[in-house]
């Protein structure tokens, strides 16, 4: 299961910098959540610029520490934004709510180890 969350091909080049995976873990607890509030009020506004603008930039993040599933909500939830679907892009932010909590929860076991 946390090979879904977390790309299992990441995490073994980064076997052997456990404490420095472990910072971006860190950084990316203690950033994204406000990022993920960010996008619900871009939403609920329904600020299509600005909705794609955090939903690329989480994008990134996702990718830079291997978390998969969120990457891909975020390029979907782009998508959705560009093609102006606010039904899509509520729907794909559900998604990477659920995705972002089940990254947290292995992020949070990580650090624990």
């Amino acid at each position: 299961m946390h090979k879904d969350i977390i790309d299992s091909k990441f995490l073994e080049s980064m076997a052997d910098k456990r404490s420095f995976l472990k910072r971006m873990f860190t950084v990316f607890i203690s950033q994204e959540p406000k990022r993920i509030q960010e996008i619900k009020n871009a939403l609920h506004a329904q600020d299509n610029e600005r909705l794609r603008h955090l939903a690329h930039s989480l994008k990134g993040g996702a990718a830079t520490i291997g978390v998969e599933r969120v990457r891909e909500c975020c390029l979907n939830l782009e998508n959705a934004s560009r093609a102006n679907d606010m039904e899509a892009a509520n729907a794909h932010f559900e998604t990477l709510e659920v995705e972002m909590r089940n990254a947290y929860a292995f992020m949070f076991d990580f650090l624990a180890e």
